[in-house]
């Protein structure tokens, strides 16, 4: 039997360096956190959580359009794992058999490079499942429900990549022509360099 793929996106940071929350910038017609959602729900995964933190008043008001499961983690400024935990204890008490990592700076991901993703999952066995574009590895991650616990366990300064390192033999790399498996919107550069000059295939 095969088990079903919740997603989990990451909106929890401050965006310093963006100087405004990431998650509500536009990409086209839409925001960043609302492609990452709809690129999940387009590649088939119906169970969607987004997992808020710094500034989570101002965004949950913003999220009409959502019809999952927001999490807002009251520990976002112990970093990133923080997040990623508070969004597997969202799906712990469900059958899925992994968790797709979304981080939301990572929008110009497009839903049928998850949709392989989640078959390279089910056909692989391997329980972490990543995209690799020009030999470089990168968002987001598909993760099985057999390392959440280690994944609770990992030093807080390293995070899933120390999950990664211990299981390199257990990873499934996904080929990619998709460049947006590496392209981070952090600094407002990055947004005009990525955004307002490169158009972005709707998902």
């Amino acid at each position: 039997m095969r088990h079903s793929i919740a997603a989990v996106i990451l909106a929890g940071g401050a965006s310093r360096r963006m100087e405004r929350p990431k998650v509500l910038l536009r990409l086209d017609s839409k925001s960043f956190l609302q492609h990452c959602a709809d690129g999940a729900r387009a590649a088939g995964i119906r169970d969607v959580v987004i997992v808020l933190g710094a500034g989570h008043e101002e965004i949950s008001i913003t999220l009409g359009w959502f019809e999952g499961r927001v999490v807002v983690n009251e520990h976002w400024e112990s970093g990133q794992l923080s997040s990623i935990v508070a969004g597997i204890n969202a799906v712990e008490g469900s059958d899925h058999g992994g968790i797709l990592i979304w981080p939301v700076d990572h929008p110009l991901v497009p839903a049928p490079l998850i949709g392989e993703m989640v078959q390279a999952f089910h056909a692989s066995g391997k329980p972490i499942v990543v995209p690799v574009y020009d030999g470089r590895r990168g968002h987001p991650i598909l993760l099985a429900r057999t390392l959440f616990d280690e994944v609770r366990s990992a030093p807080p300064a390293i995070g899933l990549r120390f999950v990664i390192r211990a299981h390199d033999g257990g990873v499934c790399e996904v080929p990619t022509a998709e460049e947006g498996v590496l392209i981070n919107i952090d600094t407002p550069d990055d947004y005009r360099r990525f955004v307002t000059m490169r158009p972005v295939q709707e998902t």
